[in-house]
């Protein structure tokens, strides 16, 4: 789902990591402004946020994968353990929202440095599923222990500037306040 298109331009707003403590207040927000984005969520132990997972579905926003465990060692470590992780979340999510994603987002991109194999071959896995993957071309910086509310607007309003067509990573895990505060201003701005 996109955020806005006017003069050419398209900005989808992703959101990775989730849910976390946050994620509730982001989809009050998005509700607010009636925008959709979309949740690249990791697999929860924690059955207080199976609401969370149907609430971004019910309200029409995109669900997609980012792993089950989000442990880049454990993920990477082979491509079975990646085919191994990438069902446990595809069937997790299944379960809980009726939805089978079409939709995946490596942790760390696409590109990432950390994987002990080459990334064409989780690719692979991904394509033999008709699986996607999507990276993004703007990051907020809101992975920083720092970061504020500024930083996530200027971060993002510079980064939508460059291109026709933008991505923008945000996250909605733990320790994401600063996020928060920040989406309704982003969303006005854009």
């Amino acid at each position: 789902p996109e955020l806005a298109e006017s003069n050419g331009k398209v900005i989808y707003l992703t959101f990775d990591d989730g849910p976390g403590p946050h994620t509730d207040r982001l989809l009050d927000v998005l509700k607010k402004y009636n925008v959709k984005a979309t949740f690249f969520v990791v697999g929860s132990t924690d059955s207080s946020k199976n609401a969370i997972y149907q609430r971004i579905v019910n309200e029409g926003h995109t669900i997609g994968m980012h792993s089950y465990s989000n442990q880049y060692s454990l993920i990477y470590s082979s491509t079975e353990a990646f085919k191994q992780d990438y069902k446990q979340i595809s069937d997790y999510l299944y379960e809980l929202t009726g939805i089978r994603s079409k939709f995946y987002r490596f942790p760390g991109g696409s590109c990432n440095q950390i994987s002990n194999v080459n990334m064409a071959e989780f690719a692979d896995c991904l394509n033999q599923e008709q699986i996607t993957y999507f990276d993004w071309n703007v990051s907020a910086g809101d992975t920083t222990s720092n970061y504020t509310k500024q930083d996530v607007l200027n971060n993002v309003l510079g980064g939508v500037s460059k291109y026709k067509t933008s991505g923008v990573l945000l996250h909605d895990g733990d320790n994401k306040s600063t996020t928060v505060q920040a989406l309704g201003s982003l969303i006005e701005q854009l």
